[in-house]
């Protein structure tokens, strides 16, 4: 069986739409193994955007997301 990790950012948890984006994946008959929130560190965020390291909005996004919650789902 295959698994993505997903990372519902900062951004959805201000607007209150976790549910909405986890009623996404039951209509699409997607499975969540776990589901947890967490406070991203840079270290974290660093390895996980790592592929953009070098992209102009690298920076951006790291500081948008660090400290702030964001739930994970497996």
């Amino acid at each position: 069986m295959e698994k993505t990790l997903v990372l519902i950012k900062p951004d959805a948890i201000a607007k209150n739409i976790i549910g909405k984006i986890i009623s996404i994946y039951e209509e699409n008959a997607l499975s969540i193994e776990e589901l947890k929130m967490i406070s991203a560190t840079q270290e974290i965020l660093n390895k996980h955007y790592a592929e953009h390291k070098n992209k102009p909005f690298f920076n951006e996004l790291i500081s948008s997301m660090e400290g702030k919650n964001s739930c994970i789902n497996y």
